[in-house]
């Protein structure tokens, strides 16, 4: 339901927005109350008790969100304002992909070497110059300024994703690692949806019922200016959290 809720946001329409969103909303305060009251819930909220693992995993579901962000921004924008084919598209963000895995056993060895909080603080530092980029520069987004910003964006996160996952489960008991693999992936999977969600949302609001190149440009930037925001967060909450095993409770 939030994820109908953030899809009805471009429309206008605040009873499309608002109400499965509250309807999510109580649901959620009814899991969290049964969930505190049996013995083997499915999911073990009480671990957010725990103010580190609450500040990884809010972190961690805001790289998600941006990650799909992206991954919805940059091809509808190749396509409806460089006016170029979705094999083009495809073929640009292509090289970020392949960033993104090659910076993944490269950003578990640094793990290894420096502990989480350096590799991690300087991908984000890469996610956000991205970000940067493109909410300020939404005129210079043609098909080689994309590539390469795409490129430094993804070996920043791809970078720090698994180091994310790993000090995270740290900063629990080795008993709660079970749960909170369980919350991982379950904030990846939300978080994956709700990105496209909001960022196709923010677009549309701006295109006003027409996919005209100047409006499709003006919305991916209003877009790019909410992941920057997210960038900015993840950077405060790692910056407190990240590295320091013992959990802040």
């Amino acid at each position: 339901m939030v994820i109908v809720g953030f899809s009805n946001l471009g429309t206008g329409q605040l009873g499309a927005t608002a109400i499965p969103i509250l309807i999510a909303l109580l649901a959620l305060a009814l899991l969290i109350w049964r969930s505190n009251r049996i013995e083997t819930p499915i999911l073990e909220l009480k671990l957010f008790k725990n103010h580190s693992f609450t500040g990884h995993i809010i972190g961690f579901f805001c790289i998600q969100l941006i990650s799909l962000g992206n991954a919805f921004l940059l091809p509808n924008f190749i396509q409806l304002v460089n006016h170029n084919t979705a094999f083009l598209a495809g073929l640009i963000v292509l090289p970020a992909g392949v960033a993104g895995a090659i910076m993944g056993p490269i950003g578990g060895r640094l793990l290894d070497n420096y502990g989480a909080r350096k590799p991690v603080l300087f991908g984000v530092s890469l996610m956000l110059l991205e970000t940067l980029f493109f909410a300020v520069l939404p005129n210079q987004m043609n098909n080689i300024f994309i590539l390469i910003v795409y490129i430094i964006y993804m070996a920043g996160m791809g970078m720090i994703l698994g180091d994310v996952m790993t000090d995270t489960l740290a900063v629990i008991d080795e008993s709660e690692t079970t749960q909170g693999n369980a919350i991982l992936n379950t904030a990846q999977q939300f978080a994956g949806a709700v990105g496209t969600s909001i960022t196709s949302a923010i677009v549309a609001s701006s295109q006003k019922g027409t996919k005209s190149a100047d409006l499709t440009r003006i919305g991916t930037q209003h877009a790019y200016i909410f992941l920057l925001c997210l960038v900015i967060l993840i950077m405060a909450l790692f910056i407190k959290y990240v590295g320091r095993r013992t959990a802040t409770k």
